[in-house]
């Protein structure tokens, strides 16, 4: 390995955890490698009642009453 690489490899294990990802992105764009996993929020969907809104309260009160 040259001399470069290993100075590479020894500031990439110097980084904080949150700058490795942008540091990441850059040496991908440089090989025009484009990423295979994505770094998307959770979205998530629940399906109810049309009224599960309307009774969210009542609904979490009861649980409530059930845990104790």
């Amino acid at each position: 390995m040259s001399v470069m690489r290993e100075e590479l490899h020894h500031l990439v294990d110097c980084l904080p955890e949150e700058k490795v990802a942008p540091l990441l992105r850059l040496v991908r764009d440089q090989l025009d490698e484009r990423p295979v996993v994505r770094d998307l929020p959770f979205i998530g969907m629940l399906e109810a009642e049309p009224d599960f809104a309307e009774r969210s309260e009542e609904i979490l009160h009861s649980e409530d009453n059930h845990s104790s």
